[in-house]
């Protein structure tokens, strides 16, 4: 069991535990970090793993399936803003081999490889994302496009000779939120090979209207997912801690003044509801299994769902690294 998308980990809870969860996508630099800044965060949690053996890091497939016989919780390094690259192309290889095994290449506004989701000019990627994109691929790092903007998304798809996720991602068709994506990036995403991580994360599963986010809507979104592209092509990112309670306060704050239009309309309809009804976070996650079950699901396809689908993409992309 995968999940995608998480921040914020303090060493091994109950959280943790009722989730069943094998491995984390975890962000560790914050958006908006530099390259010696993104190092310090990642040294953090080189002393977390450090200290608890019920942790540990996962640079490849094997990891996280080691990770599931012992009983650990495998932390996948990422980063949801390839700004911590600079403008420097030897930096991808620095941070590969210091596990990172995960990147996005915006967060919400437009950094110097190409324009996030937030970002009106809708650009596409700079001259200088293309070549980057071009040594995330040779070095062997995940890329993810989760908050990038569309015509980014589109031309970095083009651009990359290795499958991409959209870590934490739903269909705008049914979620309008701007961190959602079109069916034409589905498709796009899908035809590479590539996987959709859909997120109970609440503004992004919202579908509109008077009705809140809840289990039903995030399961729709998944099963939408499957009938555009197939069931190989999905997965899950929570957008949750991994520890409740972690996520600094001040750093929520700031992004939500400086982003206030990724969740406006939401908070607008329901200004009293910070979570899905009955998905708050990871530890919900058998809930979702045991929904598609309900649904019909075979036990092969909710394994893909879960782990399978990332594990295949990962192993695309890990397993053939230029670096030795």
């Amino acid at each position: 069991m995968i999940d995608a998308t998480s921040f914020f980990c303090e060493g091994w809870n109950p959280r943790l535990e009722r989730a069943g969860v094998t491995a984390l996508q975890m962000t560790m630099p914050h958006p908006g970090d530099d390259a010696r800044a993104g190092i310090r965060r990642i040294e953090g949690y080189y002393q977390l793993v450090a200290r608890d053996e019920r942790l540990r890091f996962a640079t490849s497939v094997e990891d996280v399936r080691a990770a599931k016989r012992d009983g650990q919780v495998a932390f996948i390094i990422g980063a949801q803003d390839a700004g911590i690259f600079e403008d420097d192309l030897g930096l991808p290889e620095v941070f590969w081999r210091l596990g990172m095994r995960a990147v996005q290449l915006t967060y919400n506004p437009r950094n110097l490889l190409g324009d996030g989701c937030l970002e009106p000019a809708n650009s596409g990627i700079s001259r200088l994302g293309r070549a980057m994109i071009e040594e995330i691929n040779r070095v062997g790092i995940q890329l993810d496009l989760s908050h990038v903007g569309h015509r980014t998304s589109m031309e970095a798809i083009e651009a990359s000779n290795k499958p991409v996720i959209f870590s934490h991602s739903n269909p705008q068709s049914r979620a309008p939120s701007p961190r959602n994506i079109t069916d034409e990036l589905i498709k796009a995403c899908a035809e590479r090979g590539g996987v959709i991580g859909c997120t109970p994360f609440a503004p992004a599963n919202w579908t509109g209207g008077e009705q809140p986010p809840d289990l039903e809507s995030f399961v729709g979104h998944v099963e939408y997912v499957v009938d555009l592209v197939g069931v190989d092509h999905v997965a899950f990112g929570t957008d949750s801690e991994a520890t409740p309670g972690a996520y600094p306060v001040e750093l929520r704050a700031q992004l939500a003044v400086s982003y206030p239009e990724s969740s406006a309309a939401f908070k607008a309809a329901h200004p009293d509801v910070a979570r899905s009804i009955g998905l708050d976070s990871m530890e919900d996650m058998p809930a979702v299994t045991a929904a598609l079950v309900e649904r019909g699901w075979s036990d092969e396809d909710v394994r893909k769902f879960l782990g399978e689908n990332l594990l295949r993409v990962y192993g695309e992309n890990w397993g053939s690294s230029a670096v030795r």
